[in-house]
């Protein structure tokens, strides 16, 4: 009888411990360029972009416009096979859509500069111009803090909680906690004024979240943080979108 009280708790334990998602020794590493919110050729682009918009059509100058057509082509065709870094990979479907949206305006310039007509010309750079700076704005961080929160959330959900690394999302939560605390006392841009209740109070939710995973990663249940990381990446996507 002793002996099969002791086989039965050996196999609870074996079936206990396979059932438990198990916390690695050694965390994935993020890659520093996965982290830079920029994507090199839209960067690119603002050579042609800057003197087409300040120089080419404040003078009308439609000979200019032509002239810049190939590189204007040429550089949309960079953005349209450029990958999006991993931090930037929640954006992908409005990136999407603005590069759809670029390379019409491209191919509107197009035609406009072959048929002679100069109105349609002009028209088609503000086209150009707005398609460029939606992307630029899809990938531009909304505020230095906010974006200094990211990096450390991103590391947590695309790094470390995948690799099972306890050690590592309990210093990320700490310094996750750190930086929503530097978010709470930054001062939004003045775009975003109307918007300032609904963004503080979601602000602070995030916050909230944040320390609850802080705290839940101080314990050594794998569920437990997984689900306040979820919680707090909910939160943040909530957030992001008040921006939008």
């Amino acid at each position: 009888m002793h002996h099969s009280r002791l086989l039965a708790v050996a196999l609870s334990l074996i079936v206990a411990a396979a059932v438990r998602p198990a916390w690695s020794a050694e965390p994935a590493q993020a890659v520093p360029d996965e982290l830079r919110s920029e994507v090199p050729a839209l960067s690119a682009y603002h050579e042609v972009i800057y003197p087409l918009w300040h120089e080419a059509w404040p003078n009308r100058d439609t000979g200019m416009m032509k002239r810049l057509l190939p590189e204007v082509q040429a550089g949309a065709s960079d953005i349209q096979k450029a990958q999006l870094p991993g931090i930037l990979r929640d954006k992908k479907g409005r990136w999407d859509a603005g590069v759809s949206r670029l390379a019409e305006a491209v191919d509107r310039y197009g035609r406009a500069a072959a048929s002679g007509d100069d109105d349609a010309l002009i028209r088609s750079v503000e086209d150009l111009h707005a398609a460029y700076e939606g992307l630029v704005r899809t990938v531009r961080p909304t505020t230095p803090e906010l974006d200094a929160y990211h990096v450390v959330l991103y590391r947590i959900v695309h790094h470390e909680m995948p690799s099972g690394h306890i050690e590592a999302v309990r210093t990320s939560s700490r310094e996750l906690a750190s930086k929503c605390t530097a978010l709470k006392a930054a001062t939004l841009p003045t775009r975003y004024a109307a918007k300032e209740t609904g963004l503080k109070q979601a602000i602070s939710e995030l916050c909230g979240a944040t320390d609850a995973l802080k705290a839940a990663a101080q314990g050594s249940d794998p569920e437990a943080v997984r689900r306040a990381v979820d919680g707090v990446h909910t939160r943040y996507q909530a957030l992001e979108g008040l921006f939008d």
